[in-house]
């Protein structure tokens, strides 16, 4: 059995929910938990419980935190034999705050440790990279050691979720690199440079990414479900209305898990797009960043039950 390589942060997340209408510059009474998080360690613990081998290449410091990190991720059934910890450093952390009806209103992260993950950790791990069936990576710093090796050393299919408008802005110069990439709406005109007010600048903004080298764009639309793009042509993906959201903090990494987990399976591309729209879905039903009840049984129900 392959195995798929993860290379990017892992986080210690503290998600907050307030018990009614938030107050701005005041304190609200609300809920808080943790969990661990960070978009790459997201994504490779959502494909473990879906059954496949992931082996995730990262940072952490030498601090309570870190520990967790690590001892979490294996506990997930996540490799971390390839993860560095660093003496002196201060792990990565993210905190959320989500208003009465679990939507994100605001987060912050703290991961200046992700700068270690660059060009020379990428070339020590280049043969646990070369190894993999493809890599997941997001970061700009790793991203720059991959382009150095791209066709050179590294020769698996890369995929990006560009995370923000601020990494994408970074990520940019890179995008050729990628065979799949899973954008917001405003991720997408970042890395495209094309506004994307419309269906048909989404298709444009799409189109100008696949020039540039990209197979495949998923565009994550929030509620408006998904658009595809690749070389069978354009789909859109849409949702019935799903009234069991509980928290939004982890719909994407599930939804590129998902998709990641349904190609490697041969699905045709209207089913890897149903998929990670229930991939996500499952996702959002939980208070976790990562659903316990993620499996592939349990995103076939959410797309039987809720995808058009």
């Amino acid at each position: 059995m392959g195995y798929i390589a993860g290379i990017g942060g892992a986080n210690m997340d503290i998600h907050g929910r307030s018990d009614r209408q938030l107050i701005m510059r005041d304190s609200n009474p609300g809920s808080l938990h943790t969990s661990l998080g960070g978009v790459c360690r997201n994504i490779c613990e959502n494909l473990a419980r879906l059954g496949e081998n992931v082996r995730l290449i990262t940072v952490v410091g030498d601090d309570v935190q870190g520990r967790g990190i690590v001892e979490g991720c294996e506990k997930a059934g996540i490799d971390m034999s390839a993860a560095r910890v660093l003496r002196g450093e201060r792990s990565s952390s993210y905190i959320s705050i989500m208003d009465g009806d679990g939507d994100m209103l605001l987060a912050m992260s703290d991961m200046h440790i992700i700068k270690q993950l660059n060009a020379k950790l990428v070339d020590e791990s280049r043969d646990l990279l070369c190894g993999a069936d493809l890599v997941v990576g997001h970061h700009p710093h790793v991203l720059q050691g991959i382009e150095l090796y791209q066709g050179k050393y590294i020769d698996r299919p890369l995929y990006l979720d560009p995370v923000s408008t601020a990494w994408a802005r970074e990520l940019k110069p890179f995008i050729g690199c990628f065979d799949t990439v899973k954008p917001n709406r405003m991720e997408l005109e970042v890395l495209s440079g094309c506004p994307v007010d419309t269906k048909e600048n989404i298709v444009l903004a799409c189109d100008i990414l696949r020039g540039k080298g990209v197979r495949r764009v998923f565009v994550s639309l929030g509620r408006d479900g998904m658009y595809y793009r690749g070389p069978e042509g354009g789909i859109w993906g849409v949702s019935r209305p799903f009234d069991g959201m509980v928290n939004a903090t982890g719909a994407g990494d599930a939804s590129m898990a998902g998709i990641i987990y349904a190609t490697r399976q041969g699905y045709a591309a209207d089913e890897i797009l149903a998929f990670g729209l229930g991939a996500g879905m499952v996702a959002i039903a939980s208070s976790d960043t990562i659903s316990r009840e993620m499996s592939p049984a349990a995103i076939e129900t959410m797309v039987k039950e809720y995808i058009k």
